[in-house]
């Protein structure tokens, strides 16, 4: 066990889904069953590579869809998983699951094989907003799939949902809301909408199919989120993110916190010994890559101090608790207060973030404006 190097996470990327959503740029093709056993088979020999290399205490599963694969590929995957990585150390195991690709079978895969959080792709319990966003699911058949979650063992369930769609009210949103709260789930991520360039969604926004709801009515949807969800007994505690007490998303502060993590599979990327390299995002490539035993590194680069510093503290201002003083300066080297006295100063001046008890944070004035805030960080 000297050899061990002890890493915060691991990532998994499964690219295949029924179908590409319109609004999604995540790197996902469409689920065919050869495809998917051959890109199974390299994943394997990856995680059995690592085998009594690495210690994790969060392991993420996402995707495309983890559960598009079949009972047979799920099995392999997550068992290849379970010989390979210390199990004492495993705090948190999410699997990504979308409605209509999940049963009672699968759910009882995950749960035989270490998996104790699933995050549920919702998105939307309105028949016209399902539509709009290309879901293969429907209201009934996400409400289904949560209660056989419910009905066997897991109780981490973390709900997605999108707002800011085409044509949808402010009540249809509340709507949305106010359904999952009557769930229950003790997770809830809430996304604004965007428009990615390369994505059907894009297109159809530039070809004036779709209109852009106003940047106003978008605020009020974030606002009216916080206030119900807040309300209902979630703590707000990221940007998008909402928990009950002690279920924030362990894998998920690995990256606020800026700290390292291994990505397998097409696309992934990577953060260990202060250098960041992502993978071929290709899967026959990746698969051609791996059988050959070539190298799938498509990127590579070590950060210098000021920017890992800059880029340490855009991630931690994402955490509504703010980025303590003492950690920031343990995981840098720098004080903040030194560093960034300018931009601290003028974006305190301005009411967008604030200094208290050595933790710097994000003011409600801020927590609005949040991508502006931290790109002055980058200046």
């Amino acid at each position: 066990m000297d050899n061990v190097t002890s890493l915060s996470a691991l990532y998994l990327h499964i690219p295949f889904c029924v179908k590409k959503c319109g609004y999604c740029c995540f790197n996902s093709i469409q689920y065919d069953h050869s495809t998917v056993d051959a890109y199974i088979d390299v994943i394997e020999k990856e995680i059995t590579l690592i085998k009594n290399k690495y210690v994790f205490n969060s392991i993420y599963i996402g995707g495309g869809t983890p559960t598009v694969l079949d009972k047979n590929q799920l099995k392999r995957l997550l068992q290849a998983i379970k010989v390979s990585i210390n199990q004492d150390s495993l705090m948190e195991f999410t699997v990504e699951a979308n409605p209509g690709t999940v049963c009672e079978e699968k759910i009882n895969i995950l749960r035989e094989n270490l998996v104790n959080r699933v995050s549920l792709g919702a998105q939307s319990f309105n028949p016209t907003g399902l539509k709009t966003l290309g879901r293969i699911h429907t209201r009934e058949q996400t409400v289904q799939t949560y209660s056989l979650l419910r009905s066997n063992g897991f109780t981490n369930i973390s709900l997605d949902l999108i707002f800011g769609l085409p044509s949808q009210s402010s009540r249809d949103w509340e709507d949305d809301l106010l359904f999952t709260i009557s769930l229950g789930p003790e997770h809830v991520s809430t996304y604004s909408l965007t428009y990615e360039d390369g994505t059907t969604f894009s297109k159809n926004l530039a070809n004036g199919i779709f209109k852009k709801i106003s940047g106003e009515d978008e605020l009020n949807m974030y606002k009216l989120a916080i206030d119900l969800l807040k309300g209902s007994g979630y703590k707000h505690y990221e940007i998008s993110n909402f928990a009950k007490k002690g279920k924030d998303s362990r894998h998920n502060k690995v990256y606020w916190e800026n700290r390292e993590y291994l990505g397998i599979g097409a696309g992934a990327h990577s953060f260990i010994n202060g250098k960041r390299s992502a993978n071929e995002c290709n899967v026959p490539m990746y698969i051609k890559n791996a059988r050959a035993n070539k190298s799938n590194t498509i990127f590579f680069e070590r950060l210098n101090a000021k920017d890992y510093a800059a880029e340490t503290i855009i991630m931690g201002l994402r955490v509504l608790s703010g980025l303590p003083k003492d950690r920031f300066q343990r995981q840098t080297g720098y004080s903040y207060a030194k560093l960034f006295k300018d931009e601290i100063a003028t974006l305190k001046d301005n009411g967008y973030i604030h200094l208290d008890n050595n933790r710097l944070a994000l003011t409600e004035k801020g927590l609005y404006i949040a991508d502006s805030v931290m790109m002055e960080f980058l200046n």
